[in-house]
Order: structure tokens, then sequence, then C-alpha cells
């Protein structure tokens, strides 16, 4: 690029301009490997107190020096003198410097000021690729100065010694700077900009996602374990102590830490039929494994269900004749409890609030609370306070009743709970106690999961 004696670039002049300046600067100061130069006439020197053109002052070895330079030459210089590089560099016996590469090498070639082409080649290799917003922040410092410096040195080349300033140089010194400023303050929004999109950092556009990818893969693992641990707190609470627990492994692993005997827990292998269980804990890999045969063959029922998706985790209850004879039977079934809760809400010894009332109408009650309630009844009052204990995410089949005395007798409730501890399976209810919530007395009576379809219709166990 073309300057003017004041050392000023012209008003036109770009950044790009300024990277192709630096870029014939350095292959005029020291030669490409393999690749001849511009020769020395097509080159002008700049002055000697320009700062930004370093290749200037010297000359390569063999190449004529440029006006008002002195010439270099190529003999060595003498031992115990600075060299070209202004280093004492002694030589060995057969005249070359130690560190030279052998001529016959092809890559040996060394620019001034540099070691050997081959060394920095490898340099450049191992250096890692600085990120953008790196680049574009360097680039913008180096602009900025060489355009300040370029003020400073026009209006130094103007003051008293060098004469009288030229006709429109302060103007044009003070366009250069609003337009540094305007640049300056580009490149700071850019920057902002960059730093706020991530794309200053290595790599910062693909580590979002990997760490996404990552921690979606991790949630995903947690949401699982979390469901099978639940699954397996809610078996080991609501399943009753009889009955055969089927499972993967893992839960079966799970189910014995809680508390359940090895004899109570079937582990399932691959290819194996879950009958003899009565409850089977269907986790992903137990659904995986059976698939639809889960739901329409052996397990029709479901008794609780934690999590969702994949990492749902399902308890169900295994119908011992396959699930076309429960399916057969269910309609009969839920007549038969509906039939039940009728009868005793007509009672007048029974008295039930007006939800647990629209509960047992419906048939939403266990066949075996509506067997005890019947008994109790024949006996003295009873009282229903509230239905509860069904299981999570599962239709709606309640297996607890919490009762009150009618005369607010504790009395009466201890001769009930008296009564319900000696009847028999499948009637012996799994819990039986007193409680106390605030002063009132009540008798809280629960049975384990599942629940037995058949007992009110006459027909067997499913």
């Amino acid at each position: 690029m073309r300057k003017d004696d004041r050392g000023l670039t012209p008003q036109g002049s770009t950044l790009v301009d300024d990277v192709v300046d630096d870029t014939a600067a350095m292959s005029s100061a020291s030669p490409s490997s393999g690749e001849p130069g511009p020769s020395a006439g097509d080159i002008t020197a700049p002055p000697a107190s320009q700062p930004d053109c370093p290749a200037a002052t010297e000359s390569a070895p063999g190449t004529p020096a440029a006006p008002g330079q002195a010439a270099r030459g190529d003999a060595p210089a003498p031992p115990g003198q600075a060299g070209p590089e202004g280093v004492n560099a002694a030589r060995p016996a057969d005249g070359k410097p130690a560190d030279e590469p052998a001529s016959g090498d092809a890559d040996a070639g060394a620019s001034v000021g540099f070691g050997p082409a081959g060394r920095a080649a490898r340099i450049a290799t191992d250096t890692r690729e600085p990120s953008w917003g790196k680049v574009l922040a360097t680039t913008i410092t180096l602009w900025g100065s060489r355009r300040l410096r370029r003020i400073g040195m026009g209006r130094r080349t103007s003051g008293p010694s060098y004469g009288e300033p030229a006709a429109g140089s302060r103007g044009l010194s003070t366009r250069r700077w609003r337009v540094v400023a305007l640049v300056l303050a580009a490149a700071v929004l850019a920057l902002v900009g960059l730093q706020v999109s991530g794309a200053l950092t290595n790599g910062g556009s693909s580590a979002r996602p990997a760490a996404q990818a990552s921690g979606g893969g991790t949630s995903s693992l947690s949401a699982a374990a979390a469901a099978r641990d639940q699954a397996a707190a809610w078996v080991a609470q609501q399943v009753s102590s009889a009955d055969i627990v089927a499972c993967d492994p893992a839960v079966c692993s799970e189910l014995q830490a809680l508390g359940l005997p090895a004899g109570r827990l079937l582990p399932l292998q691959p290819g194996a039929s879950p009958f003899g269980a009565d409850v089977i804990v269907a986790s992903p890999s137990v659904r995986s494994e059976f698939g639809s045969q889960l739901t329409e063959e052996y397990a029709p029922t479901l008794m609780a269900s934690f999590g969702s998706g994949a990492a749902r985790v399902d308890v169900r209850a295994i119908a011992s004749l396959g699930g076309a004879a429960y399916r057969a039977a269910e309609p009969a079934d839920l007549a038969a409890r509906k039939a039940a809760g009728a009868q005793l809400l007509h009672n007048p010894r029974f008295h039930a609030t007006a939800q647990a009332a629209s509960q047992m109408t419906a048939g939403q009650v266990d066949s075996r609370l509506l067997v005890t309630l019947a008994s109790l009844v024949s006996q003295r009052s009873v009282s229903v306070a509230s239905f509860g204990g069904t299981g999570p995410g599962a239709p709606v089949l309640y297996r607890q009743v919490t009762l009150g005395s009618s005369g607010g007798e504790v009395a009466d409730l201890t001769a009930d709970l008296d009564q319900v501890r000696t009847q028999r399976d499948p009637y012996l209810p799994a819990s039986a106690t007193i409680v106390h919530l605030g002063a009132q007395a009540q008798l809280r009576i629960e049975f384990g999961a599942p629940s037995l379809p058949g007992l009110l219709s006459g027909g067997n166990s499913l």
C-alpha cells in the first residue's frame, strides 16, 4: 500500500488493506520455503522511523540492499563478532553454524529471527487453534494500535522540525480519530454479543449440546432409579405378607434390602413365565421382555404405577387363571361390590359420610372390607369416616377404612378391633389399630394388595 511522505495511510484504507501491508512486509523480511519472494526492486523501504514495518530494516542474504541501507553481503561473520541475527555464533570445522541443517534437507530453510522451518511447522501443528473470539479481539487490537501510531506519527511529522502541516491534515487526523472510535465501539459490541452467545469459547457451540445430552442421559437414569425405588417401597409396605413377588434382579435386590425374605421373591429369567407369583413389578426391562403378553395374559390388573414414559414402573396383580378368565369375571365382581355397598347403606346400624357412601355405591371398595363391615354391623353400630389405601396411578379400589364410634365410646372401637383380629384369611387384615386424630379415637383397618376378585360373586379367585 502506498504511503505519503508523512507516513499516513490514504483516508479510504480499510482493515483488509492493513492485512495486505503486513503480509507484504513479512514476505520481504524472510524468504518463504521453496517460493521466490518479490525482487528488491519491487519493494520500497519505508522510513526508518516507522514502527510498524519491522521487516524493512534488513535484507535477506544475497538480496541487494534498499536505497539508504548498507549492503550486508553473504560472507559469514568471523568468530567473536555478531552475525546477521546479532548472536555470537561459533562455527565448527566445516564452516557452517552448529544449528544449520544439511544442504540436502528440503525443509531446512530458516527465516530471519526464527528457528528452522521444520521446527516452526511442528510448533504450529501442535498449537491449538484459537477461538474466533480471540482472533477477532486480536485483529481489532492490532488494527486500532496501528491506526493510533499512524495518527501520532502524522502529528509528529507536522511539527516545527518538519515544516508547517499540509492543508487539511488537522481535519484528516480528527476524522481518523472518529473512525477509530467508531470501529472500537463496534468491536466492543461484537465481543459482548459473542460472549453472550458463547462463541468466544473453543467448542462452545458443541460443548453445550454434549452437556445437555449428558445431562439428559443422567436425568433419565435418575428418573428410572427414582421410579424403581418408589415401586419397591410401595410393594414392601402394601403387598400382603404371604404373596410372592416376581421382579427383575435389580428390583428383587431392593425388595430384599427392604426386608422381604428371599422366599417371597421370584427373580424373572429370560423366557420364563411369571405364573406362580401373586404380584409382578413391571420395570422397563420386564415390560420389554413380555411385551403385550404382560397385560393381556399374565397381569391385567394395575395396582400402582410410578414414574412416566420409558422409566415407568408398574405393580400388577397376576391373574392365576389367565387374562381372558379375569376379564370375563370382572363385570360380575364389580356388580357384586356395588350391591354389597348398597345393602350396607340400607342397614340402620350402618352410618357413613356422603363421600364414603358414594364410593361404596360406585363399587370402589375392596370386597374384603365390605365383608368385614357387614360382620361388624351385625354386632353393633358402625360409623365409616373415610376410605383409603388405593394405589397411585391405578384404578380406584379402596383397601382401607377408618371407623368412628357412634356413641363416642372407645370401648366400642376396642370390641371391633378384637373382632377383626380373630378373622382368618382372606379376611384377616394386614393391619388393624386404634388411632387418635386430635381428641377423637378411630379404628383403622387395612388389607394388603392385591384385592381378591370373586369373593362376593361366588366365583373362584382369579
